[in-house]
């Protein structure tokens, strides 16, 4: 991320992600901004932590923030739609995917193992930073906020086969295996409401997307691990 400071240039960054990325949870969110993908378009307007990013981010540096995440997507829909989603003028993407594979739904049964799961985002994870190596593109790839407890169970439609903590690790293990730069912002929102005495529900809107309150944690958090300066008065 040092690109971005006294660049000689404008810096193109990208954001991947889902639907928490995307910004769900926030006030105001909505798709009418311009296609992303079939079937997808920006949210311009809605109040959440990539928007924050963006604006922070733009009047700070000579940058440009992109959000391409998609809500409801897997770390899949990322791979097999890389030459859509990914740019070869990006100079540094964040990709926060990995929430929705925690799941089977039913239809794709039989029923995966936990194990099984946990090899098919592995292995996908890994898959997807070769993409990234192959186009000499940065990735900087980030593990997600927690879940509340019930949001981390069988749902309706779908087997709950791993939770986030594992979805963590994974890319932990991951990162020793390749060397990529490697955020939890897991762990980060974990501790932050350790520190403040809160629960992680109280920043979550659904037990999954973040709220208002949220979305500025992840996005301070965010600012605080890619190691750029945040002015006091940001969110404050």
């Amino acid at each position: 991320m040092s690109k971005v400071i006294l660049a000689e240039k404008t810096i193109n960054i990208k954001l991947l992600g889902d639907s928490i990325t995307h910004g769900v949870g926030g006030t105001g969110f909505e798709q009418n901004g311009e296609p992303i993908i079939e079937g997808f378009a920006r949210n311009t307007e809605g109040y959440c932590w990539a928007n924050l990013f963006k604006e922070y981010m733009e009047n700070q540096y000579d940058c440009k923030v992109i959000n391409n995440a998609c809500t409801g997507t897997k770390i899949e829909f990322i791979i097999e739609n890389f030459d859509k989603l990914v740019d070869k003028t990006d100079d540094i993407v964040i990709c926060v995917i990995g929430t929705n594979n925690r799941h089977q739904f039913f239809e794709e049964g039989p029923k995966r193992t936990k194990r099984e799961q946990m090899e098919m985002f592995y292995h996908n994870v890994i898959a997807l930073y070769n993409h990234f190596k192959k186009a000499d593109i940065d990735v900087i790839f980030v593990a997600n906020i927690p879940a509340s407890k019930e949001n981390e169970q069988d749902m309706a439609n779908f087997w709950r086969l791993m939770s986030m903590d594992e979805v963590h690790d994974l890319y932990m293990k991951a990162s020793f295996a390749c060397g990529f730069p490697f955020i939890s912002l897991y762990m980060q929102f974990l501790e932050y409401c350790d520190v403040k005495g809160i629960s992680v529900d109280s920043l979550l809107a659904d037990g999954l997307h973040p709220n208002n309150k949220g979305h500025e944690v992840t996005c301070r958090l965010m600012l605080k691990e890619l190691g750029i300066g945040r002015k006091v008065s940001f969110l404050d």
